[in-house]
């Protein structure tokens, strides 16, 4: 069951990032920090769970969850992006490896990096994402739906916080 619920919040909440092929082995000074990590998810989440809908649509039911009301969920998430956005560059930028990456995306425009970035996390989910998921996926975000968006990015990165303690690509930081 630990697994299970691992493994669909890290779809739900950024199973790209953990996946990114950069990423090195993190140290403390480099493990992302609570407010990029809820900032990351805060940004991510809408793209998750809009290619999560696009990949999971054809093997679900039509009364499905994601099929159903996830769009309208995706929107609501949607309204917390912009603001989400500096820490979850920063996370994002930590996770990306060190040395000349770093300072690549550091220095990319803010209208360049954004698209880029949100192109990179959505090839890199869909493929993670496995039609044998999609039930399991489907029914979790049912469940937490009714969350304030607040809220449901709070729980995802909390979440995301413990199972990426010690992770060698996404390493959170310990936790005040």
């Amino acid at each position: 069951m630990r697994s299970l619920v691992f493994r669909s919040a890290g779809i739900l909440a950024l199973a790209a990032s953990a996946q990114v092929q950069a990423a090195q082995t993190q140290n403390a000074s480099t493990c992302v920090e609570p407010a990029e990590m809820h900032g990351l998810v805060a940004y991510f989440l809408p793209t998750v769970l809009d290619s999560t809908i696009k990949t999971c649509s054809a093997h679900l039911p039509s009364d499905a969850f994601l099929r159903t009301s996830a769009p309208q969920l995706v929107t609501r998430l949607n309204a917390g992006k912009d603001a989400a956005w500096p820490m979850a560059k920063s996370a994002f930028i930590k996770i990306s490896g060190k040395g000349q990456g770093d300072a690549t995306l550091e220095r990319m425009p803010e209208d360049v990096l954004r698209p880029f970035i949100e192109a990179a996390i959505t090839t890199e989910v869909a493929p993670s994402i496995k039609a044998k998921d999609c039930k399991d996926v489907n029914r979790i975000a049912a469940t937490l739906e009714p969350l304030p968006p607040e809220n449901l990015v709070a729980l995802v990165t909390e979440i995301l916080n413990v199972a990426a303690r010690g992770d060698r690509k996404i390493a959170s930081c310990p936790a005040d």
